[in-house]
């Protein structure tokens, strides 16, 4: 269950300088970013980045008193004898507030609770100094380059008949600068198969059988992990490596760093992908299958997906894509925790999930959306190495230092 507010400044107050102060003020990130925001996603110049750039701050911060990684805004090496926990707590403070001035009681909260663990004197004035610097960075960072060109979304329709006509995303969307990609189009997978194609065929007949919302050869089990991964939560078991001994403020910043980055180039991967392919989903792949010119599919104009369709294109995956970039990341960071990763979801209570390591985590992502009836085999298929190559790239940006 996620921490309430009151819970994470306890922790924050609770000791001095540890390795998982990172995870601690990510969790109070999550926790402000859940109060201040809409409950439906909603596109938002005010907090562009909020995520990515909150956890760049406090990874630059903590880089910068711990050199061991390259810098992604070429911040400066601390003063000697910095106090770390002041530079965090200073980066993440700033960030927050930038974002969330809405509040600005529990991020003021945090704080003061996190510098009365600092002794005072130099140290704590040169980490001050230390994450003020880094937020500031973090903050002039990515954004929206408007010299980029908008999303642009044509519905396929017969003109004067009906089709879904909201925005998959936000004309702005493409707009956002990547961080490790050089463009949104970068990463663009392949076609998909043509539709007549045996590949196409087989696919869509796998999910017709096994994404149906009355299927008989999905299984109970398979069917809660489809409701189960539609919506599950990356806190838990990246607080089990933050947690583990051994392990380091600067390691565990590079890792929510990592992940947050990432999420932001995929989403650029998935508007750029989708809107370029436009390709059909299940659902009306299915009800359509007289019109695909294969005769290896077959129409069933009442077909149902076990979850509902999403309002974006099929091709790419986005669950598959998140799932290959994150544990092509998070492998990066050793050994799984003894009795594997556990992974939760809000909309199920008491529901948890444990895989052996990060492969077997990716593989239950990409299963989930075929037995959701929402996604295709051979999307899967072809969006995991585009994953696993952004996976690679964001690593190679924040690189151990030789």
């Amino acid at each position: 269950m996620r921490k309430t507010a009151l819970s994470i400044l306890a922790l924050l107050a609770a000791s001095p300088a540890s390795a998982d102060m990172v995870a601690d003020w990510n969790e109070l990130l999550t926790s402000v970013d859940k109060a201040a925001s809409p409950p439906e996603y909603m596109f938002s110049t005010a907090t562009l980045q909020s995520g990515s750039k909150t956890l760049l701050a406090i990874y630059e911060a903590a880089n910068a008193v711990d050199r061991r990684y390259a810098s992604y805004v070429g911040l400066p090496v601390a003063a000697r004898g910095s106090s770390m926990d002041a530079a965090v707590a200073t980066a993440a403070h700033d960030a927050m507030l930038f974002f969330y001035p809405g509040e600005a009681k529990t991020i003021e909260d945090a704080y003061v609770l996190a510098l009365a663990n600092v002794p005072a004197g130099p140290g704590r004035d040169a980490g001050i100094a230390t994450g003020k610097a880094a937020a500031a960075a973090a903050l002039a960072a990515g954004g929206l380059d408007p010299k980029l060109p908008q999303a642009i979304y044509k519905p396929t329709a017969i003109a004067g008949k009906w089709a879904p006509s909201s925005l998959p995303y936000d004309p702005h969307e493409l707009q956002v600068r990547p961080w490790f990609m050089a463009s949104a189009s970068q990463l663009r997978i392949g076609p998909p198969p043509a539709l007549t194609s045996a590949t196409y065929a087989a696919s869509v007949n796998e999910t017709q059988a096994r994404g149906a919302k009355d299927s008989k050869v999905r299984s109970p089990a398979d069917t809660l992990a489809a409701k189960f991964w539609a919506s599950y939560q990356m806190d838990p078991p990246m607080r089990q490596i933050a947690d583990q001994p051994g392990r380091t403020t600067v390691q565990n910043a590079r890792m929510y760093a990592l992940i947050a980055l990432a999420s932001d180039d995929i989403g650029l991967m998935m508007a750029d992908g989708k809107l370029f392919h436009a390709f059909w989903r299940p659902m009306n792949a299915i009800r359509q299958a007289d019109s695909d010119g294969n005769d290896d599919t077959t129409i069933d104009p009442l077909w149902e997906p076990l979850l509902r369709t999403p309002g974006q294109p099929e091709y790419p995956c986005g669950h598959c894509t998140v799932a290959s970039v994150f544990s092509t990341i998070l492998a990066a960071e050793g050994k799984p925790p003894p009795g594997g990763l556990h992974f939760t979801t809000e909309k199920m209570p008491g529901i948890s999930i444990t895989v052996p390591d990060w492969p077997a985590y990716a593989k239950a992502v990409d299963q989930s959306r075929i037995d959701a009836g929402v996604h295709f085999r051979f999307t899967a298929e072809a969006s995991d190495p585009a994953g696993q190559q952004l996976g690679r790239m964001a690593l190679a940006r924040l690189a151990p230092l030789k």
